[in-house]
């Protein structure tokens, strides 16, 4: 067995798909094996059996954040005394662009839709023929989590991170939109410029529907407090706590994070910069350059750690467009570095 995919019925673009496992699996055939994961719990037992049939290739059907779990659960898996003893390490993984941002595929340089990418993955494993392999650095987070009054500690695995302030707040937007894509985060971001000059200042208090709000809840601090490689961040809440492992593209729109590519260093975007200053910025972002401001740090690291203030709001980081709710404490350092094919699918006619 050389494919393993696993593809989840119940996500947005899956939805209206009752044919989706049958349909890849026709496109890897004898190759490989598709199979569906109905919930979090259920992409264990699949990774297991690819393991266990040697499978080279793990392919998620989605996005950053079907790559995400993979990650996830497939470390964990690898962590269970089944495997543990035989130096077996994670495959090959391959995210097929099928999510809203797919930053890591971008990042790697994948395109195509799932069905090009696995036809072209099958069409040069039958032949022989040489698949590129890039290799990036993922980050190991470790948290504590508050599940019915109970701390919880948890670790998982990403790329990148918007944990707190002006990211996190975006995501809580775009994700707000019924169709996310490209066109959404420009939308966001108008909305935000132009809402400015009326929510951050006192014409918030006239009737003008989310104009006299929209920038500012895109703008509210989290309240934690930051260690950056050791150092404790002066400040108790912070209009921006972002952190990655690789330098990432939002749908063509966006750049971030160019420090991360760096190997075994992260890029931390910290600070407690005022709106304007996040906006006068926004060239920076649309160019991919450093984040300037006498507020903010953009800057390698190797370390971060962010915690929720006592008795205040617990914290709700996104990691690879998945949130992260109810948690207390994150530690971000560099993980183990993740193999990744370059699969480039030709370009329909």
């Amino acid at each position: 067995m050389e494919i393993g995919v696993i593809t989840n019925p119940n996500s947005r673009k899956n939805r209206n798909r009752p044919d989706r496992a049958e349909r890849l699996q026709r496109i890897v055939g004898k190759m490989g094996e598709v199979h569906e994961t109905h919930t979090l719990e259920s992409i264990k037992p699949v990774l297991r059996e690819f393991l266990r049939k040697r499978a080279r290739y793990w392919v998620a059907d989605g996005g950053d954040g079907a790559l995400h779990w993979m990650l996830r659960m497939g470390m964990e898996v690898l962590q269970e005394d089944e495997f543990a003893g035989q130096s077996v390490t994670l495959p090959m993984t391959l995210p097929t662009k099928g999510g809203t941002i797919d930053f890591v595929a971008n990042n790697v340089g994948i395109e195509g839709n799932a069905e090009g990418i696995l036809a072209t993955l099958r069409k040069h494993l039958e032949h022989g023929a040489t698949i590129e392999e890039t290799e990036v650095d993922s980050m190991c987070i470790d948290g504590i989590q508050i599940m019915d009054g109970v701390e919880v500690p948890f670790r998982t695995y990403g790329f990148a991170s918007a944990a707190g302030g002006v990211g996190q707040r975006f995501y809580a937007k775009y994700y707000a939109d019924r169709d996310p894509n490209p066109r959404t985060i420009v939308k966001v971001v108008a909305n935000t410029v132009m809402s400015a000059p009326i929510a951050m200042t006192p014409l918030s208090k006239l009737p003008l529907g989310q104009l006299s709000t929209y920038a500012k809840e895109v703008f509210a601090p989290t309240k934690c407090k930051v260690t950056l490689d050791g150092m404790v961040l002066p400040g108790t809440e912070f209009t921006g706590v972002h952190v990655a492992s690789m330098s990432i593209n939002l749908g063509n729109v966006l750049r971030f994070f160019g420090k991360a590519d760096q190997p075994g260093l992260m890029n931390a975007i910290v600070g407690t910069p005022t709106a304007w200053g996040i906006i006068r910025n926004l060239p920076r972002m649309l160019g991919g350059q450093e984040m300037k401001g006498r507020d903010v740090l953009d800057r390698p690291c190797r370390e971060m750690v962010m915690e929720a203030h006592k008795g205040g709001e617990l914290l709700e980081p996104i990691i690879d467009g998945e949130y992260y709710r109810n948690v207390k404490k994150m530690t971000f350092r560099v993980g183990p570095r993740v193999r990744i094919p370059k699969v480039v699918a030709p370009k329909a006619s």
